[in-house]
């Protein structure tokens, strides 16, 4: 019976080496796992391992990788296929070594193949998967490296990959969702916006010089009117000025991290963006701590990664003060009692802890506050399409009403 050599990881995350016999690769494949080890490589006993790239071809592959990469990005979707890919072929009993290849030869984008292969060479020259994927923090997230880390010890690859591209792609669905919630209403702002100055430097200024040619005294709108298109006129520049000036100070403190919590914490408290943005972070935050803590992480390793993973900063910053409390021997459910975070997720974590289910209350927290931020996407819609035809068809309805004030008074001689 053929001989297979074999270089794998056990349940402590040790590495070992050793021969297996069996009729084939996968077979060999299939005992191994059943000795709950995670295999790295095999090959035919007395076999030599594939060449290592040169240093040239090595050089030229990341030069035409940063090309590429410039030109199209690696996205959430990218990530969450290989992921997707990797577990499925874990799954069928392929190495590591055999699923990476697989997976960097159906990467469509060139520089992500090559980060794929760089990530394979790692595995090849004996480092373990978890930190050669750490190693290319640019293209993925440490809540993943943690979930590796754990799978490695606990043997459970396959699974733990499948969570991790489930997680990913329900993450980008709920930025997604966010997102189309806030173009909306800019949508309907920057036309509202359109609409009036169209009105106030094309259409009034006509109504003006009209109205100066004949003289007289003019209704009280087609007065406003005429006034508010000249005082717009007279300080638009310094108006769009101030504007620019502001939007350039707050884009300034977005970029800075104090300044990126003010913003984001008084959003919170803008009327309709601030509930959908609540609900949204209470969705990420149940979310990422109930997969985190189904991999095996401990609470508190898991509650630092959520914190990093919640884009809102003033409750990443109440997540960060909860594991300082839980460090100080407080639970999570009294150490999250503050202003911004709901009761009702106090109350179920509460119920968690006591139940020691913690993470199974958390997914379930997570499809409530998933079904509620869709509610609320929708009731916004629904409230902003007529909102919409008031604020445009009002102003455009008070130029028509001054307008025909003002002809019926002059076809009326003034009466």
């Amino acid at each position: 019976m053929p001989q297979f050599d074999y270089t794998a990881l056990d349940h402590s995350g040790r590495e070992v080496r050793g021969v297996v016999e069996a009729e084939a690769p996968r077979a060999a494949a299939a005992q191994l796992k059943d000795q709950r080890l995670f295999v790295l490589k095999l090959q035919a006993a007395g076999s030599r391992g594939s060449a290592s790239p040169t240093r040239t071809e090595t050089t030229h592959s990341a030069s035409n990788a940063t090309r590429w990469a410039r030109m199209f990005p690696v996205t959430t979707q990218d990530r969450m296929m290989f992921l997707k890919q990797l577990g499925l072929m874990l799954r069928t009993g392929l190495t590591l070594l055999q699923a990476l290849d697989v997976c960097r030869q159906q990467a469509t984008k060139p520089h992500f193949a090559a980060v794929i292969e760089r990530i394979s060479q790692r595995v090849r020259n004996g480092t373990p998967f978890s930190a050669a994927v750490g190693d290319e923090k640019k293209y993925f997230p440490e809540f993943l490296v943690k979930l590796l880390e754990s799978a490695e010890a606990s043997g459970e690859m396959d699974i733990t990959l499948d969570r991790a591209a489930q997680h990913l792609e329900r993450r980008a669905e709920l930025q997604a969702k966010l997102l189309s919630s806030m173009i909306y209403p800019a949508v309907v702002v920057l036309t509202s916006i359109g609409v009036a100055a169209f009105l106030v430097f094309k259409v009034v200024p006509k109504f003006a010089a009209f109205f100066a040619r004949r003289g007289g005294q003019l209704p009280w709108a087609t007065q406003f009117l005429m006034d508010f298109s000249s005082w717009l006129i007279k300080y638009g520049p310094y108006l769009l000025l101030a504007l620019s000036v502001s939007a350039g100070i707050l884009f300034f403190m977005y970029l800075n991290p104090r300044g990126r919590y003010l913003i984001d914490r008084t959003l919170l408290y803008i009327p309709v963006i601030g509930s959908l943005l609540r609900v949204g972070a209470m969705a990420q935050f149940s979310q990422t701590l109930a997969m985190l803590l189904r991999s095996g992480l401990t609470l508190l390793e898991s509650l630092r990664i959520t914190g990093d993973v919640v884009s809102n900063r003033a409750f990443r910053k109440i997540i960060h003060q909860s594991s300082e409390e839980i460090l100080k021997g407080r639970d999570l459910s009294s150490s999250l009692r503050e202003r911004l975070i709901p009761p009702l997720v106090v109350q179920v974590v509460a119920v968690g802890e006591q139940t020691g289910a913690l993470s199974e209350v958390l997914s379930e927290l997570s499809d409530f506050y998933d079904q509620q931020l869709q509610i609320k996407i929708r009731r916004m819609s629904a409230l902003i399409e007529p909102l919409m035809i008031l604020i445009i068809g009002g102003m455009v309805g008070f130029v028509y009403f001054a307008f025909f004030q003002a002809v019926l008074q002059l076809a009326t001689g003034g009466r």
